[in-house]
């Protein structure tokens, strides 16, 4: 039985927008591919060549996940001018949990939330088409700080902790306040009638109801719920989609950096604060980071953003999260099972389902 903190790892990484998800999904089992880590190298000095316009050489090159989804990798490039930048490159292997990969929506996000009161690292540049290494990735800047992560933050005295909480919160509140007309950001907009949210909806149902998952009736029941009880938002706003204690970096009791912005769209933003009060995410605390209160978390966000908060869509949006959590499960055990990706944290995913439907079910209750 994994222990709290490794299930919420695996939650954290086995995550892509759903509509790319459903599609991959659809593919048949892939051979594991490994990415050779001096064939990344040369790659990137060839890329970082061409994009700055000098003799780039790569020092200190480590890799810094273990990786399901997206790899991370720190450097220091150095130029022939004497000059050196410590800089990030995240990949999409051609055999990730949800490959095929878009680079597109975190380098929108990066782009249109530079200079704003969101911190995120700067964008150096991108590869969409993956013509050095085969497969899709980013470069961005270093940013100072460390990962805060729930279940050690009893290290870290409560005081510190309400710090950083109120800073997350009130971020939140400034991404959501955001005009996102105008920025790259607008594209990941569907378009037509169908709303993005809903949109969202279907493609974690169509994950589910693959032939190869297990059948679980409360899901598909509850799938069809979400979709017919999707409430209106009290206004379209720029999601993080993975807002939680965990995705940012903080130094001296500063957040200095967002993180993880693979799953950024347009939409509810009751759909982040939902998902930021997960208790997967707080060390299984009801309290934000194992300090704020609910009702605090909620108060402080609603100064923030400007957003007067629905219990009722509030609540509609955790049974979502609970959702989601269990598609995510379920797409992370059949890569075990069936596409043979060999790792047994994936496969020990099964075990959570049953704690999770439950979760849901209570969290149906009180939505309906």
């Amino acid at each position: 039985m994994a222990r709290l903190h490794e299930v919420g790892e695996l939650m954290q990484v086995a995550m892509a927008p759903p509509e790319r998800s459903a599609q991959s999904m659809q593919d048949p089992a892939r051979a594991a591919v490994v990415l050779d880590e001096n064939t990344v190298r040369s790659a990137l000095e060839r890329h970082l060549r061409r994009e700055l316009g000098n003799a780039v050489e790569i020092d200190s090159f480590e890799r810094k996940s273990s990786g399901f989804s997206w790899i991370t990798y720190s450097f220091v490039a150095r130029v022939t001018a004497g000059t050196s930048r410590k800089l990030i490159l995240r990949v999409g292997p051609p055999n990730g949990l949800f490959a095929p990969y878009s680079v597109l929506p975190q380098v929108y996000a990066l782009q249109s939330l530079s200079g704003t009161r969101v911190p995120v690292p700067g964008l150096v540049s991108f590869d969409q088409g993956g013509s050095e290494l085969g497969c899709p990735f980013f470069v961005c800047e270093h940013v100072e700080g460390d990962v805060p992560v729930p279940w050690a933050g009893s290290k870290l005295d409560e005081g510190h902790r309400r710090d950083i909480a109120g800073q997350f919160i009130g971020i939140l509140g400034e991404l959501h306040r955001l005009d996102w007309r105008g920025t790259q950001l607008a594209s990941l907009h569907g378009g037509g009638e169908e709303r993005d949210e809903v949109r969202a909806i279907a493609g974690w149902r169509t994950s589910l109801a693959r032939p190869t998952a297990r059948y679980y009736p409360l899901l598909d029941w509850g799938g069809r719920w979400l979709l017919d009880n999707c409430p209106l938002p009290p206004r379209r706003t720029i999601v993080h989609g993975d807002y939680r204690i965990g995705n940012f970096l903080e130094r001296e009791k500063q957040i200095t950096a967002i993180l993880d912005w693979e799953l950024v769209h347009l939409g509810d933003p009751h759909e982040d604060l939902a998902w930021a009060l997960m208790p997967t995410f707080n060390g299984r605390s009801k309290k934000l980071y194992g300090v704020l209160e609910r009702e605090e978390v909620i108060d402080r966000y609603q100064n923030a953003s400007g957003v007067q908060i629905s219990a009722k869509s509030l609540a509609y949006y955790e049974a979502f999260a609970l959702y989601q959590a269990a598609a995510i499960q379920m797409r992370a055990v059949r890569a075990f099972e069936v596409d043979k990706f060999n790792d047994m944290r994936m496969a020990v995913m099964a075990s959570q389902m049953a704690s999770i439907v439950r979760a849901f079910d209570r969290a149906l209750e009180a939505a309906a």
